[in-house]
């Protein structure tokens, strides 16, 4: 998982057609724009705030009748949790935002010394292999707070060894279209389909060698020596911490048409390397922060791969360098999915490949 507190992506690692899975934290179906009406499993009254002391305070006296009848007068619900509780589902959840395919023309059956590696320390997705000729091919990916920006780099030891194609495969519940911004350029302009949440998503392809031509809501790379891949993503939804709920535009007021192109036409300006500094001190200086230093683990552990760490520990083997790897992947994931200027991770972070979810991957 790779994310920047709003943008939240994963780096499958497929050799013949890498997948990446998309979201944006904001993205959310049901709410406040849907056309039937107030969109809340719970009632929200602000009114009903002082009224938690005596719902409390009959809790505390072992009156849970009573306690039950102020929540039920309270707090009770206008619209069904589950999706199958009615027709246009108001409540909502946490939406996907589609996926990447990068189809690379590779044979994943005869490839050799295949390695996918996340470094925590410098949130950094990395894929590596050696092809049937001995090309050896490199992947890397991170996700960039300073430019809201993802990239994705492929790379190989020898010239002109990217054969790439790119396309890209939107919500289910989203009508838009995608249209050409450029040869190098895409741009996915969608709502989704019963709140009207507006959104964009905008793509660009940089290669270094070979050509890239952009054709039938695709990127087709020959030849190149390096391909880097960028994108950005925003929806209308406006923070608002004191909204009429019964607004259908309560959460709405920013332009992901404007913004989106801002922040691409920031990024390429800037390389690879650029564009990894700024993302590197950024994460670094939180991350950074703190250390965990248990017991030390034996090399015989330390050097295995953490997939084999894991079933040794299983089976009981002493590793306590694998529970503080661990304790830093909480931080990791906390510091990828929740950052100032935005909201706070939900229950699956910032990460979800589906329509909806458990607990429609709610705050709670």
């Amino acid at each position: 998982p790779l994310g920047n507190g709003s943008l939240g992506a994963n780096l499958m690692g497929s050799v013949a057609t890498e997948r990446l899975t998309l979201n944006e934290k904001s993205l959310w179906r049901g709410g406040p724009g849907v056309k039937s009406g107030p969109a809340y499993y719970w009632d929200v009254n602000k009114a009903s705030a002082p009224v938690l002391k005596a719902i409390r305070r009959a809790f505390a006296e072992g009156n849970t009748e009573e306690a039950a009848r102020l929540t039920r007068e309270n707090f009770n619900g206008k619209a069904a949790y589950e999706t199958r509780g009615e027709k246009d589902f108001r409540f909502g959840s946490f939406t996907t935002m589609g996926e990447l395919h990068i189809a690379t023309g590779l044979d994943e059956t005869k490839i050799r010394d295949y390695e996918r590696t996340l470094s925590v320390d410098s949130a950094l997705a990395t894929v590596n292999f050696t092809a049937a000729d001995g090309t050896r091919y490199t992947r890397r990916a991170f996700i960039s707070y300073p430019d809201n920006v993802l990239v994705v780099r492929f790379t190989a030891d020898r010239r002109g060894q990217q054969n790439l194609t790119l396309s890209y495969a939107p919500n289910p519940c989203a009508e838009g279209k995608l249209v050409p911004e450029g040869k190098d350029g895409l741009v996915y302009r969608a709502q989704l389909d019963n709140n009207g949440m507006h959104f964009v998503v905008r793509l660009r392809a940089v290669a270094k060698g070979g050509t890239v031509s952009n054709t039938d809501g695709r990127f087709t790379v020959k030849d190149a020596d390096e391909v880097t891949f960028l994108l950005t993503a925003d929806t209308d939804y406006r923070l608002n911490l004191n909204p009429k709920f019964d607004d259908p535009k309560a959460y709405v007021g920013v332009d992901p048409e404007r913004t989106t192109a801002q922040w691409m036409k920031a990024a390429a300006r800037r390389n690879f390397s650029s564009l990894f500094a700024r993302h590197y001190k950024d994460y670094a200086a939180l991350f950074d922060r703190v250390q965990l230093q248990l017991d030390s683990t034996p090399d015989s552990l330390r050097n295995l791969p953490t997939d084999r760490r894991l079933a040794a520990y299983r089976n009981g083997a002493p590793d306590h360098d694998l529970e503080a790897l661990y304790f830093q992947f909480g931080r990791y994931l906390l510091i990828a999915s929740s950052r100032p200027g935005n909201l706070p991770a939900n229950l699956q972070g910032v990460w979800h490949n589906n329509v909806d979810g458990p607990w429609r991957v709610d705050y709670h």
